[in-house]
């Protein structure tokens, strides 16, 4: 593609510019989505009341993972409300724009927004936070809400050690190996893993983790003895 410049035209330049670097974002962008898709949610536990007059920041619902290389992942995250502020944290870091106010004094509001986000290699924590809508005339109420994470993992696991086939078999071209290491969800709290059928899934959580590698496509709900922790969903 050519483009023809005006040397008395600053402006326009500046404008080619500009398009070329968005175009360059899109097409990365689209570059990075193209990847086997890992969707992590949780749910809040009961609901969060916070009295009028009392000056105080929750922690309505937490997502915690690990990834092995650099992703893209898009944040969804919803919840019923009254007289609210509502905000998302990356890493103990707000993420922009801030806090979502909910004014309305006597009906809950359903509230809904999406980001998504370059992440780092790394482990990395979301939640959401609320906090009260100053000091008002009536309590601040946040229930039903969760928080969902869809991960884009690249479809080669860079850096990941691989484990030979056991046995006698001579390894052969083409031949997908164990990866022995890669992403994590962590599930605090969760005694078992079982899948959709409901059939527990042995030895899946070690120290609060369960690792994504070791687990074939499908959906999984880390649980305790009466409600779901985290919901994983692995699609090849």
């Amino acid at each position: 593609m050519d483009f023809a410049y005006n040397a008395g035209n600053g402006h326009k330049e500046d404008f080619v510019r500009k398009v070329l670097v968005a175009v360059l974002v899109l097409y990365f962008l689209a570059v990075g989505l193209q990847a086997a898709p890992l969707l992590v949610e949780a749910y809040q536990e009961g609901q969060i009341s916070i009295p009028v007059g009392q000056d105080d920041t929750t922690k309505v619902v937490e997502l915690s993972f690990s990834v092995d290389t650099s992703c893209y992942v898009q944040f969804t995250v919803g919840c019923r409300a009254r007289y609210a502020r509502l905000w998302l944290e990356l890493d103990g870091d707000s993420l922009p724009p801030g806090a979502v106010a909910i004014t309305n004094q006597t009906v809950k509001e359903s509230l809904c927004f999406v980001y998504t986000y370059l992440l780092d290699a790394g482990n990395h924590v979301i939640t959401l936070e609320v906090a009260n809508y100053y000091n008002g005339p009536s309590a601040t109420i946040c229930t039903d809400s969760y928080l969902q994470a869809l991960i884009f993992l690249p479809d080669t696991a860079t850096g990941a050690i691989a484990e030979q086939p056991a046995g006698d078999v001579e390894p052969t071209e083409g031949m997908t190996s164990v990866i022995s290491r890669g992403p994590y969800v962590t599930v605090t709290g969760a005694t078992e893993l079982v899948d959709a059928s409901g059939r527990v899934i042995e030895n899946a959580i070690t120290d609060d983790k369960v690792s994504i590698n070791a687990l074939p496509q499908g959906t999984y709900f880390a649980r305790d003895d009466e409600r779901t922790v985290v919901k994983i969903v692995k699609v090849q």
